[in-house]
């Protein structure tokens, strides 16, 4: 028999991992993907400076959910909640200055989704 925290644990991993395909089209890879999107919102031109932008996105976005993920063991995320977390991020007063910000919300959420995924 599980227990609890392992039966919360088994229900988060399925959750997560059955957003990937929602927000990656076949044939895309997640990185691939996330490189698509920083092309477009991403409006520095030095490679260095656009490097160092996504990573600074990048590390928002790990700070952003890390005191989330207790919650998200006993209500495994989903597309909505996923999306509400990018909105929230892209209003945020470090990103007011991006422009586009459907690509940059496309990103926000997929970073989400691998950061997620990546602590399955």
């Amino acid at each position: 028999m599980i227990g609890p925290d392992k039966e919360h644990l088994v229900r988060y991993k399925k959750s997560v991992q059955s957003l990937v395909p929602r927000y990656v089209p076949t044939g895309k890879s997640l990185d691939g993907l996330l490189g698509e999107l920083a092309e477009k919102w991403n409006p520095l031109y030095d490679a260095e400076q656009r490097v160092n932008l996504v990573e600074d996105v990048n590390a928002l976005v790990r700070d952003f959910i890390r005191p989330l993920r207790r919650s998200f063991l006993q209500n495994p995320p989903d597309c909505g909640r996923i999306r509400g977390l990018a909105e929230q991020l892209s209003g945020s007063k470090s990103l007011a200055k991006i422009a586009k910000k459907d690509p940059l919300l496309r990103y926000l959420e997929l970073y989400v989704v691998r950061c997620l995924d990546a602590a399955v």
